[in-house]
């Protein structure tokens, strides 16, 4: 996307991107590459060779896989620094990702889904200043802002996340070992998991625990 103001042509995006060698890496790059008003100057695993990137390619934006780092806004150092904003890339579309996502300071959260399209136009949107989620992780976060689970059952699901069997559950919130298979039942129920610890992943990814 050319910008012409006073005869000049607008210089593009400068590009860095974060993320494991593979298919999703090589995919982004590609698109990016492919469209005019975006320069991928820069690409590197997610470890300590990013400072040395960030030095060498000065990027404008700097495209991270949020499912292969810790923390998403360290990675570019303190927010702002040398004027590179951070987008991060998720294939997960829950509150916890976007929880994890906003709570690092990045400028956009897009889903390693989306079609190419909407991927740079998130990124050009981001480009000149905006903060962007794309459309379905937003609704995703808002589908899990309720939380349906009682507080007894958070308790038990967060006891679970522990790795406790239902004697030592019961034990811990001193509850019949049958009261804390029912509050089980009402987990798997809530979550739609088949299995103990599928419910307490996905609570986790809903921010419900």
């Amino acid at each position: 996307m050319d910008d012409v103001r006073d005869g000049t042509v607008a210089a593009p995006v400068r590009v860095a991107v974060v993320a494991e060698p593979g298919l999703l890496r090589t995919v982004v790059v590609a698109v990016l590459a492919a469209t005019p008003d975006f320069e991928v100057v820069g690409e590197t695993e997610p470890d300590r060779s990013v400072p040395a990137l960030l030095a060498t390619c000065h990027p404008d934006l700097l495209l991270v896989d949020l499912d292969a780092v810790d923390d998403p806004g360290a990675v570019a150092g303190p927010p702002g620094a040398d004027g590179c904003v951070v987008v991060v890339l998720t294939a997960r579309r829950t509150a916890r990702a976007l929880r994890r996502a906003l709570g690092a300071r990045v400028r956009g959260v897009v889903a390693t889904d989306v079609p190419p399209e909407e991927l740079v136009e998130l990124l050009r949107a981001v480009a000149r200043g905006q903060r962007m989620i794309d459309p379905l992780t937003a609704l995703a976060a808002l589908d899990a802002a309720v939380n349906p689970l009682s507080e007894r059952e958070r308790e038990v699901a967060a006891a679970a996340a522990e790795g406790l069997r239902t004697g030592e559950i019961a034990k811990r919130l001193h509850l019949a070992p049958g009261t804390v298979r029912n509050h089980v039942s009402s987990l798997l129920r809530k979550t739609g998991a088949r299995s103990r610890w599928e419910a307490v992943q996905r609570a986790r990814d809903a921010c419900w625990i």
